[in-house]
């Protein structure tokens, strides 16, 4: 009985030293908490490092930088809701079985490995004649599966369609080549011990080069504003599943209570939201229902801007900003000529930041060159197949009538 007793015991404490653990949003990742201002007590250092047992370098507790974020934020992960790694965000902490996770919905950035943009079946309304060009409105939804990535910023193990070439494409100074061969990390854009600031962006990226010579950005970087930390117990909203202005769906929990919600809502394009094909679209502005703005901070008076210039802390020389750059002669030899990042057409308008499922098959786009001359499939972190991208926005023929919609009809069409 003594013997039984003791195994029960065992057997107790071996399931509570394997439980998975259930973070608050931002879990170890809290500057207050880490830098000691809001508490000398913290626990939180060890959820990543070990004292006198480490097994990866800067006291690790796992192999490597990557395997430690995995650990977390990865397929087989346990302790957080963000699946970099397919894609996806969980309604509740990863058990490590993603087939027993309910997901909320799709991740902005994609995935390393798999990501569930629907590719494929863009809509579009063209909403505003200029004697330039007709302005659209354009959706990208989320498929109900995910499917390996084309192209990824950083090409993580399993990731069966990414060809990483390692080059911080742009950066330096002009005329100073394509750019150099740089080692990326999950921390080479992320502070894992929390700063403030938007999904815990280093307002300087921390690169080391292997070719050539990275030039980082000057003090103090650029910042991109964080709304408030959610109140304990809650989650962030990582998908891409928003309403009018980005606000209203900062908690996963707001995400969840949507009228009709399903997991599949959402548009990766999010230029302005919500998308609508009921709306008027003879003039822009909130009077016809929606605004111009995507603001996943909750903050759209700064969100655009501040991510186009945290995009080009690495990408120095892609930022152009102005009405008609693509007009003006940069003075670079292979970055001559750029698409303008004005205010409301952030990066992330037109790329994902972790990986992309686009495909690209078309003459032209299969063998489209790098910036150094050579060619791959990589769909460069676009969200539509092919150049999709291009004819999202534009209609180069002027033919196209506002307010015919072409493509196929998303369901829901909010947001």
């Amino acid at each position: 009985m003594r013997r039984f007793t003791l195994l029960l015991a065992g057997a107790a404490l071996w399931l509570f030293l394997a439980a998975i653990p259930a973070l608050a949003d931002g879990g170890p990742h809290v500057a207050a908490t880490n830098s000691g201002s809001s508490t000398l007590t913290a626990d939180s250092c060890a959820g990543c490092h070990r004292a006198h047992t480490a097994q990866g370098p800067t006291l690790l507790k796992s192999s490597d930088e990557e395997a430690l974020c995995l650990a977390c934020h990865g397929a087989t992960g346990t302790g957080a809701t963000a699946n970099v790694e397919l894609g996806v965000q969980y309604t509740a902490a990863n058990d490590g079985t993603p087939a027993n996770n309910a997901v909320l919905g799709a991740l902005r950035g994609g995935g390393f490995v798999e990501a569930r943009i629907d590719t494929a079946n863009p809509t579009r309304v063209g909403y505003l004649r200029t004697a330039v060009d007709l302005s659209f409105r354009t959706k990208v939804s989320v498929r109900t599966t995910g499917q390996n990535v084309t192209s990824a910023h950083l090409a993580l193990v399993g990731a069966t369609g990414v060809t990483e070439t390692g080059k911080a494409w742009g950066n330096g100074a002009l005329n100073s080549g394509a750019g150099p061969t740089v080692a990326l990390e999950c921390a080479s854009c992320h502070n894992p011990h929390g700063n403030g600031n938007y999904r815990i962006l280093n307002p300087i990226p921390s690169l080391t080069a292997s070719v050539g010579t990275f030039t980082a950005a000057t003090a103090p970087g650029a910042v991109v504003t964080d709304a408030a930390l959610p109140a304990a117990g809650q989650t962030r909203n990582y998908t891409v599943i928003q309403t009018m202005g980005g606000t209203g769906t900062l908690l996963a929990s707001q995400v969840a209570a949507l009228p009709g919600y399903a997991n599949t809502m959402g548009d990766y394009l999010h230029r302005t939201v919500p998308w609508d094909p009921q709306v008027s679209y003879t003039t822009v502005g909130a009077s016809n229902g929606f605004t111009a703005f995507d603001a996943p901070n909750g903050l759209a008076g700064t969100f655009d801007g501040q991510i186009n210039s945290w995009c080009a802390t690495c990408h120095t020389r892609y930022l152009a900003v102005g009405p008609t750059p693509y007009l003006i002669d940069s003075g670079d030899a292979i970055f001559k000529y750029r698409h303008s990042n004005t205010s409301n057409k952030p990066c992330t308008t037109c790329h994902v930041a972790h990986g992309s499922n686009a495909q690209m098959t078309g003459d032209f786009s299969k063998v489209f060159p790098y910036p150094d001359g050579t060619t791959a499939a990589s769909s460069r972190l676009l969200k539509i197949d092919n150049r999709g991208t291009c004819e999202a926005c534009h209609d180069p023929t002027h033919t196209v009538l506002p307010g015919v919609q072409y493509g196929p009809t998303p369901a829901p069409y909010v947001p």
